[in-house]
């Protein structure tokens, strides 16, 4: 890489840090949105790890088969931004939100496979699945509102559709160096002007001569398409998004797309059956005004700078706060309902309100730092009450089986303790 380029890529690349003003507050609606939003990224973060860490049947990681901080590992992260956020978001007191989000199981397979290039049947991420009536991979995030954001930003993050995972910068980049961004800035540009060529060399022109015919029709001609290429400008700075993952645009109008294959035209030593007249007809059959293609990339392992218990908020805790509650319950099939799906799904669903029941016993009976039960403290603290309703809500199904020769279903949930700490600290 040429010193200028290298100049231009780390100008980009930190561009956004030094735009951002230092916010010092946000209104109270702002903050949780922004909780809300950090607690999607943290559950898709979660939930891509889970998946790039699944065993294959050829006894490789998925991370492992696509590669590590490949162009394929790039596009499952992608493709798994669009996650789905399930039911309400989980907002304590103190600021930080969860909030749960699922794919489905067999998509995610599929899209593996497709990735790998292997038959749909090769790939299967169903010991991921907590039992055989659950059809979705899930995972949890947790999050609180990050500081430094600009205006400009928290109005884009809180106007976001909630199926979008909108740019959030620095969050997520945090702990990546200055040469990290432009690494990753980069490996970004290259690969969306990789892609932006191969659009536009793929473009027909005739019935079966493209726009890499012309191209590539004499030397004259490659050279002459070659600088209207370097010519390209990328559109806009780098979107560092929150999954660290940068992107770049690059763009061509196509009316100087037209231009250039005249003039390449024109270049042929052996003639070409392709017409202006045909040229000319893009702008019609491209129906827009511009070409675009965007490229990604990620930093470097080695550009990541570890995180300190500091930064993530670490404190010395007592032995209760580091345990992790199950509960069991279980319940029969029903003899009122013929389907079989409906009835094991009615059984699940009894099984694991009774777990809660027996968890919800458990947590009750935890003694806490001042030497009350939560019991106690949630009968005279109403913000506590709240936020510990919140807090059994997000208990997770780790396990489902059968029982009793198929006629009863069992579910077991858990619970760490570690969020109940933090928030029965609120006001210290």
């Amino acid at each position: 890489m040429s010193r200028a380029l290298a100049m231009i890529l780390a100008v980009a690349a930190l561009a956004p840090a030094s735009g951002a003003a230092q916010t010092g507050e946000y209104t109270p609606e702002q903050a949780e949105v922004l909780a809300v939003r950090m607690a999607q990224v943290d559950a898709v973060n979660r939930l891509t790890e889970k998946v790039l860490d699944a065993p294959l049947a050829s006894g490789e990681t998925v991370r492992e088969a696509l590669g590590p901080g490949s162009r394929k590992e790039i596009a499952l992260r992608v493709f798994l931004r669009s996650a789905r956020m399930v039911g309400p978001a989980r907002v304590y007191s103190d600021g930080v939100a969860e909030t749960d989000v699922q794919a489905p199981a067999e998509v995610v397979s599929a899209e593996v496979a497709r990735l790998l290039g292997r038959p749909a049947a090769a790939v299967s991420l169903d010991a991921l699945l907590p039992g055989p009536v659950e059809a979705n991979l899930s995972a949890s995030g947790r999050a609180a509102a990050p500081p430094g954001l600009s205006a400009e930003a928290v109005r884009r993050i809180v106007s976001a559709a909630r199926e979008a995972l909108p740019e959030m910068f620095p969050a997520g980049w945090r702990r990546v160096t200055a040469e990290g961004r432009v690494l990753a800035a980069r490996a970004a540009r290259i690969a969306a002007y990789e892609a932006l060529a191969g659009r536009l060399r793929g473009i027909r022109l005739g019935r079966t001569e493209t726009v890499a015919d012309l191209a590539d029709g004499s030397p004259a001609a490659s050279a002459a398409f070659d600088a209207y290429f370097r010519s390209l400008p990328v559109a806009g700075p780098p979107r560092f998004m929150p999954d660290r993952i940068a992107e770049v645009e690059a763009a061509t109008k196509v009316s100087r797309l037209i231009g250039i294959l005249k003039s390449l035209r024109a270049l042929q030593s052996g003639g070409t059956r392709v017409t202006d007249e045909r040229i000319d007809r893009l702008s019609v059959r491209i129906k827009s005004d511009r070409i675009a293609a965007t490229g990604r990339g990620m930093p470097p392992p080695e550009t990541i700078r570890p995180e300190s218990a500091a930064a993530a908020g670490g404190v010395a805790l007592p032995d209760w706060a580091t345990e992790t509650l199950e509960a069991v319950g279980d319940a029969d099939l029903s003899r009122d309902v013929d389907d079989p799906r409906r009835k094991r799904l009615l059984a699940v669903r009894s099984a694991k309100v009774r777990a809660l029941s027996d968890l919800e016993r458990q947590v009750d009976a935890v003694v806490l730092d001042d030497g009350t039960t939560v019991r106690q403290r949630a009968a005279r603290d109403a913000v506590f009450r709240r936020d510990l309703e919140t807090f059994l809500d997000s208990a997770r199904t780790v396990r489902q089986r059968s029982l009793r020769d198929g006629r009863a279903w069992e579910v077991t949930l858990r619970l760490p303790l570690l969020r109940l700490h933090a928030f029965s600290r609120r006001g210290e």
